[in-house]
């Protein structure tokens, strides 16, 4: 990827609306609104863009959600509307798991493959989904969907655990544990899934009574 500002093309009418949705239309041509012809002597920024820099992940969060990915384009409106360098904002968004920087299906499927899944699910998790649902990180055609490896998804009572991120106006993500490929591949399929059987709790520590209780 290019990272230089003005290189990354014109982002979509989705991809901007998405990061609009977070940070407002844009006041002048100096962050990615149309040019007037005061814009070419009065420029906006200072303190006015370092207060919205804490906007970045919300802003990226909002293109993944909308579209799927962060294109070259959409990061680069992104960085105008902020005043963010683009190898600061793309650094953010190659680092973060959930965040795509390649366009793929509109839906990925993150297993967990953390110690507690492998453990609970008696081997590899992901091994399991590579079976089922095909190579890692490649689309699967007939369920529209690709999966990928992932840390923890907070599920380690419950595992193994799944997450489907799926991209589009409105759409949330969906959660779930146990997830074994079979349960996976039917959900895509369009089948909902039946209940978990009852995990064992475990002892919450992040009170005094909680704490008391374990020693």
């Amino acid at each position: 990827m290019d990272l230089r500002l003005g290189v990354g093309g014109t982002a979509t009418d989705e991809e901007r609306a998405a990061v609009d949705a977070v940070l407002g239309p844009p006041a002048s041509g100096w962050d990615g609104g149309p040019r007037e012809q005061l814009d070419g002597h009065v420029a906006f920024g200072g303190r006015a863009a370092r207060e919205q820099r804490h906007l970045l992940l919300p802003a990226l969060h909002a293109v993944q959600d909308r579209v799927g990915w962060i294109s070259p384009a959409a990061l680069d409106y992104v960085c105008t509307r902020l005043s963010v360098p683009p190898a600061e904002a793309y650094g953010v968004a190659s680092f973060y798991a959930m965040f795509r920087t390649e366009p793929g299906p509109a839906t990925v499927v993150h297993v967990c493959d953390d110690v507690a899944c492998r453990a609970r699910a008696g081997g590899d998790p992901g091994a399991e989904a590579e079976q089922v649902l095909g190579p890692e990180d490649t689309a699967n055609d007939a369920l529209g969907a690709t999966w990928a490896r992932s840390s923890c998804l907070c599920h380690c009572e419950q595992g193994s655990a799944a997450l489907f991120q799926r991209a589009g106006d409105g759409v949330r993500d969906v959660g779930m544990a146990p997830a074994p490929a079979s349960a996976i591949a039917a959900f895509l399929a369009g089948e909902r899934p039946r209940a978990p059987e009852p995990a064992l709790a475990t002892p919450q520590t992040a009170t005094a009574e909680g704490r008391a209780g374990l020693r």
